[in-house]
């Protein structure tokens, strides 16, 4: 038999089947499945979406060296490296001279340089440095203790020299040692470094 079930709707008594347990909280059971499953969904989703983020954002900054801000091939580390040395050597040359040897010092320098700032070179010792050192038996001794690169392109750079300048003369024997730093501004010609502006800074 069927056990019948009785409600009272609008004061009238009525009977119809009763609803199993079982049918009951089948609804229920769906309903918590549907949301354990959903939870599991976005449990996992979460790390998934962070991963292509972390993704993403790798990819854009690995485009945006490569394509947007990746040095030319001619600015790279050998290139960085040929700029100090050209910088180094040609502020020496500059920094160094001897009475004894002034012709051999002057040529020495030119060959580091280039341009306005060579005309600028050969005026200048012709009409104070050569007479200066000659009278005075002036001598200078550079050392070049630190340089790096501030800025370079494939046919320009600009670096930062730190010297360590050493002068005798016959009026003061005892060498008067000097500390400086140079921006040596860079130009390739015929692909040698020449220095084509010297600011002291």
């Amino acid at each position: 038999m069927t056990a019948e079930k009785t409600s009272t709707v609008d004061g009238t008594a009525t009977t119809g089947p009763s609803q199993r347990p079982e049918e009951a909280t089948a609804p229920a059971r769906s309903q918590r499945l549907i949301r354990r499953v959903a939870e599991l969904l976005r449990a996992n989703l979460v790390p998934v979406l962070v991963a292509l983020l972390v993704v993403a954002s790798v990819a854009s900054a690995a485009w945006l060296f490569y394509f947007q801000y990746r040095p030319d091939r001619a600015t790279d580390a050998a290139a960085a490296k040929s700029a100090i040395s050209a910088a180094t050597d040609g502020t020496v040359a500059i920094l160094s001279y001897s009475p004894d040897s002034l012709d051999r010092d002057f040529a020495t320098a030119k060959s580091h340089l280039t341009g306005d700032f060579l005309s600028y070179y050969n005026q200048f010792t012709d009409q104070i440095v050569a007479p200066a050192a000659k009278q005075k038996s002036l001598k200078t001794s550079a050392v070049v203790v630190r340089a790096a690169v501030s800025e370079i392109h494939p046919d320009s750079a600009v670096v930062l020299v730190f010297v360590n300048q050493s002068t005798v003369s016959k009026d003061r024997p005892d060498p008067a040692l000097t500390s400086s730093s140079v921006l040596v501004t860079l130009t390739k010609a015929n692909g040698k470094w020449l220095i084509s502006s010297f600011n002291p800074v």
